[in-house]
């Protein structure tokens, strides 16, 4: 069991790092980009509670590049919504808005932090992260829905 929590709580550091990456970079930045910056620092913090307890290191990769992997792709496409929001019909070469960012890395705080003293909790933020994703891209693809039935 002592794996178990080890694995949430690394998920739930990697979740963390994964968000603040996602909404620091560029909104211009393909979400390719921004997994592949957050994919190091996931495994890195997912690795962590593995050494501190004294358990294989294998699980910090799959776990670790997951996690980071999904926050910062949805943490990304916040940012950059919101910074099109803010600069109109426009081109978006701007950051993000600060107060997103600063929400953003503000639940980062509060889902390590929570992670950390109730491992199972970051099973709960990555739900969230999935449910979250999956609805922005239902959202896109029904944008432009009623264009495509005009012939």
């Amino acid at each position: 069991m002592d794996l178990l929590l080890a694995i949430c709580q690394g998920l739930g550091l990697a979740i963390a790092a994964g968000l603040v990456i996602g909404v620091v970079l560029p909104p211009i930045m393909p979400s390719w980009g921004a997994i592949a910056g957050a994919a190091p620092l996931g495994v890195l913090a997912c690795a962590a509670p593995l050494v501190g307890a004294d358990e294989p290191l294998w699980p910090a990769l799959p776990v670790g590049l997951l996690g980071a992997g999904l926050a910062a792709a949805v943490s990304r496409d916040i940012a950059a919504g919101a910074a099109r929001r803010q600069q109109g019909a426009g081109e978006v070469n701007a950051q993000a808005p600060v107060a997103v960012t600063a929400w953003v890395v503000l639940a980062a705080v509060v889902v390590a932090v929570v992670s950390t003293f109730a491992q199972p909790a970051s099973l709960v933020a990555a739900a969230a992260l999935a449910w979250l994703a999956l609805s922005r891209r239902q959202r896109e693809a029904r944008k432009h829905e009623g264009l495509r039935v005009l012939r």
